[in-house]
């Protein structure tokens, strides 16, 4: 699915905030001291939200995204500063364009899902650092009966009914994770970098599916999206008594990390 035209709305549709980036960014910053004897990739690095703190790490960063609108407003963070990020604009499932056994920390916040395993396992197998490097994923994780969780949960099933599946990021982390770890990779405790309070109602979830291209990671014909958003409608005023009523909920950033099995 292509970013160019959610570029302009994304942080706000999706985005952490410039505090919970700050603490992400910060934590990083901590996990990777044993991890500093080659570069910082970041795959997928959108529009520079969680990257933009990143730019004092003790090793080179360089970024990697598919949409080049995402990336001119990463660049936009740095328009009145000299020295700029490193950012390459290409598909993630081709060939990341880095110098072999060059990459000592692999990151990657709510995007590895997008790209294919095998080739992910790939890359990371051809670019690691071969001493010692780290893979970190990062992600959004929400209470069971948050409203956000319901209302994915009941699209997840009916792109399932519609003969479409919903790419999962804690499945494709597992994924590879348990390919990592038959070679002999170590997970290591995930860390939460930061908490917060969120108000959702559910008609919050269904204007934001309609508002973007496609829905829930799938391009799809706009009237099929409109079957699918109606008949999510009707389940969700199923479940709530009214689509508008916000429930507040805690929300965490949790980084999950696992050494790769390269040295």
């Amino acid at each position: 699915m292509q970013f160019d035209d959610q570029a302009d709305i994304y942080d706000k549709r999706t985005g952490l905030g410039e505090k919970t980036a700050q603490k992400i960014a910060a934590t990083v910053n901590q996990m990777i001291k044993p991890y500093l004897k080659g570069q910082f990739l970041e795959i997928g690095a959108g529009t520079g939200e969680i990257g933009y703190f990143l730019q004092d790490l003790p090793i080179p960063y360089i970024g990697i995204d598919l949409s080049n609108g995402m990336l001119e407003i990463y660049r936009q963070r740095f328009k009145e500063q000299k020295n700029r990020p490193r950012l390459i604009q290409m598909d993630g499932n081709a060939i990341w364009p880095l110098q072999n056994g060059s990459v000592s920390v692999f990151f990657s916040s709510r995007a590895m899902h997008q790209l294919d395993h095998e080739h992910v396992l790939n890359q990371l197998k051809k670019l690691a650092v071969p001493t010692s490097s780290l893979l970190i994923l990062g992600n959004v994780k929400r209470s069971k009966i948050s409203t956000k969780t319901i209302m994915r949960k009941e699209m997840h099933s009916l792109l399932n009914n519609f003969g479409l599946k919903e790419k999962s990021g804690q499945s494709n982390r597992n994924l590879l994770f348990d390919a990592l770890e038959k070679q002999g990779g170590e997970r290591l405790p995930s860390i939460t970098a930061s908490r917060w309070l969120v108000s959702h109602a559910p008609i919050d979830s269904i204007e934001s599916w309609k508002n973007v291209d496609g829905i829930a990671g799938q391009a799809i014909d706009q009237k099929l999206k409109t079957k699918i958003l109606d008949s999510l409608i009707l389940r969700a005023k199923e479940k709530f008594t009214d689509l508008h009523l916000a429930m507040e909920t805690e929300e965490t950033y949790e980084l999950n990390a696992i050494k790769l099995p390269y040295n």
